[in-house]
């Protein structure tokens, strides 16, 4: 008597096939990555070629009185297209560089501005500090002067009318 497979008993074949394979399937794929991947193109040489050589494949370009010419010329016409875009993006990748750098000199030349206009700002600070430094004294030396001339001191009176006498 023939009885059918159970389901349980083919996933579980499925299952453990798939597991078989996947070893053998990494075997034989990576040595034509690492191969595609390590080998050095030489110039002029084809990637797609050598990708289909790689694999058995041969790959020849027929010559164009064999193609059809209404497809040679949309093929061209597609080509030249895509060459006049990569130009296009390659001429306004070198503008927004160029424009990139005009704005960066731009931001660098204000960004010193404001650092030499803060180095000025710190020096007349100081130089306000220390005047009104000097002004506070002068008026401190003033003010001990007047009360000098009140107590009756009349060197320290004389003296301090000498030292603010104007040139």
């Amino acid at each position: 008597m023939i009885t059918a497979p159970r389901p349980h008993h083919t996933a579980a074949l499925a299952a453990v096939m798939s597991l078989l394979t996947v070893p053998v399937m990494a075997q034989t794929q990576l040595p034509a990555l690492t191969v595609a991947q390590s080998a050095p193109q030489s110039p002029g040489s084809d990637p797609v070629a050598e990708l289909l050589r790689r694999q058995g494949e041969r790959y020849r370009r027929a010559p164009d009185s064999a193609q059809n010419p209404d497809e040679l010329r949309q093929t061209q016409a597609l080509n030249d297209e895509i060459v006049a875009q990569n130009d296009l993006a390659e001429n306004e990748d070198r503008a927004n560089a160029a424009a990139h750098a005009r704005e960066q000199a731009r931001y660098q030349a204000q960004l010193e501005a404001a650092e030499a206009l803060r180095l000025r700002h710190e020096a007349d600070l100081r130089t306000a500090a220390e005047a009104q430094a000097l002004h506070q004294r002068q008026m401190a030396d003033w003010q001990a002067t007047v009360a000098a001339c009140e107590r009756g001191d009349r060197a320290r009176c004389n003296a301090g009318r000498q030292a603010s006498t104007p040139n």
